[in-house]
């Protein structure tokens, strides 16, 4: 089963990205930006990670330069929820390389197809090296 990490603070919303992915997928939950990269360094790597982003945050920023710099993290699709649409911060996710930015609210359909997707595209490159 493949293992999806969500970042985010939001409760109702990881209730019901739970509820919705837990069917498909092996999903961790983690609410706290420090508790994700803790979680990460102890050598956990998921498939896919869901990263949900306030505006301005830079912490929210540093992980995720973090995660797209490292050479552990650096092939994982990584898809962005956020309630900013063409921002400074939608620029720098997408420079960082992230697989994919969605805007809140979304529909969960879309959501699911771009991790199918990105799942695809992971083991494409994987399969390249």
């Amino acid at each position: 089963m493949k293992k999806i990490l969500l970042i985010e603070e939001d409760a109702p919303l990881c209730w019901l990205l739970g509820k919705i992915l837990k069917t498909r997928y092996e999903v961790t939950i983690i609410k706290n930006n420090m508790e994700a990269w803790s979680w990460l360094s102890e050598g956990n790597i998921p498939d896919l990670i869901i990263f949900g982003m306030n505006s301005n945050s830079a912490e929210e920023i540093e992980l995720l330069e973090n995660i797209r710099l490292s050479g552990l993290y650096v092939d994982i699709p990584v898809i962005i929820l956020s309630g900013e649409a063409e921002s400074d911060q939608h620029q720098h996710c997408l420079q960082l390389g992230v697989y994919s930015y969605i805007t809140k609210p979304f529909d969960p359909q879309s959501l699911l197809s771009e991790i199918q997707h990105g799942l695809l595209h992971r083991n494409e490159v994987v399969l390249i090296d």
